[in-house]
């Protein structure tokens, strides 16, 4: 039996992946890449967008390679153009675009931090599930198409 959704329930949907998206980029910038990972279904997917072949499967393990990031590390990710779309009560997918800088200051420096570069532009193809009544990943591929380095030939 198929269940018509109403045009209220695909904006709730579409609303909530969206946050998904925010959500997890805003937990990497913040350096709560343990938290990152609880953005994902339990047994979720992801590759990087510096190694989209590489996919990680499980949420701990997701978890544990998001935690072998560089707490020096700074990063910011800029999340644009999300595109949702419902396939159901509990499942949808979606693409975002990524611009994502970084840099390492010393541990004693103040913001405004200056980064070197270089700026990197990318994407992520989702899918989203819902368990346990919360939106989560089931699947996040990244990959990077762009990269911007100040001064290259």
């Amino acid at each position: 039996m198929s269940t018509t959704l109403s045009t209220l329930d695909r904006i709730e949907i579409e609303r909530a992946c969206e946050q998904l998206v925010y959500a997890y980029a805003r937990a990497l910038d913040l350096g709560d890449t343990g938290g990152a990972a609880d953005y994902f279904a339990l047994e979720g997917s992801m590759s990087r967008p510096m190694a989209p072949d590489v996919v990680i499967t499980g949420r701990e393990i997701i978890r544990a390679s998001l935690l072998t990031r560089p707490k020096s590390l700074l990063t910011k990710h800029l999340a644009s153009n999300v595109m949702i779309s419902v396939e159901s009560a509990d499942s949808a997918s979606g693409i975002s675009y990524l611009t994502m800088i970084s840099c390492s200051p010393a541990a004693d420096a103040t913001p405004p931090h200056v980064s070197q570069g270089p700026l990197y532009f990318g994407e992520f193809q989702d899918r989203y599930v819902r368990e346990n009544g919360v939106w989560k990943f089931a699947e996040r591929r990244g990959s990077i198409q762009m990269k911007f380095a100040p001064g290259a030939v």
